[in-house]
């Protein structure tokens, strides 16, 4: 590849990155990413502060939580926002476009995600209780990305924020509801990994929560591809 296209590609690409990170920090989402941070270190106060201070199936919760107030707005009004805007149709334009734009918007959006979380799970190794920050960071990360792509994914079938919102809300209530009964199950979607049953062994809860990731994993990448799949029906969103 010559020099010169190659610097022409890399600045289109830095160009592309900075306008979308643009968009993503646009409307609403620096109070998500403040009631993050106001929420992770109003908990992690406490604990701090409590005699209690070495469950870190606990702060697995604190981080998840966190996490899930990052993804959520980005992922669930990304698409109204650009309806509003009236950019979804200089958008749709745009030859590849479910590759070109949205695909590099939502994984830029996870990609702050995981940076704050470093973030916090680093704060939290040093002022409450050791642990392997990457390794916790990425457990936490597997069911809010999962989350916030299944978000993405409804935004793109209702085409409305507030709509996706109500939805992902019942969602999220409804496996709250039945935490308990699922605490075991592999199916559970916010299955914390540090926090085992006293009646199952390390190697069933090992087996069980390696399952749990699985499943989160490809339904991640089945919630991308229908997402992409559905931003290509022009028609639905002029």
């Amino acid at each position: 590849m010559k020099p010169n296209k190659f610097l022409s590609i890399t600045t289109l690409v830095f160009k592309m990155i900075v306008y979308n990170l643009r968009i993503i920090f646009a409307n609403k989402f620096i109070w998500f990413l403040a009631g993050a941070i106001v929420f992770y270190l109003g908990l992690s106060l406490i604990y701090v502060f409590t005699n209690d201070i070495s469950r870190l199936r606990d702060l697995y919760f604190v981080f998840m939580f966190s996490g899930i107030l990052l993804v959520f707005y980005p992922s669930v009004f990304g698409i109204q926002n650009d309806q509003d805007a009236r950019t979804i149709e200089i958008l749709f334009g745009i030859p590849n476009y479910r590759y070109k734009v949205w695909l590099v918007r939502i994984l830029l959006i996870f990609a702050i995600s995981f940076l704050i979380m470093i973030l916090f799970t680093f704060l939290s190794s040093v002022l409450i209780v050791k642990f392997q920050v990457m390794k916790v960071t990425f457990q936490v990360m597997m069911p809010v990305i999962f989350l916030g792509m299944m978000a993405f994914m409804l935004s793109t079938v209702i085409r409305n924020g507030n709509g996706t919102a109500v939805i992902m809300i019942i969602f999220g209530l409804f496996f709250m509801i039945l935490s308990e009964n699922l605490s075991k199950s592999q199916w559970n979607i916010f299955l914390n990994p540090y926090e085992a049953p006293w009646d199952v062994n390390e190697t069933t809860w090992a087996i069980i929560t390696f399952k749990n990731r699985i499943i989160l994993v490809i339904g991640t990448v089945i919630f991308l591809l229908a997402a992409l799949f559905n931003l290509q029906k022009r028609e639905k969103f002029m």
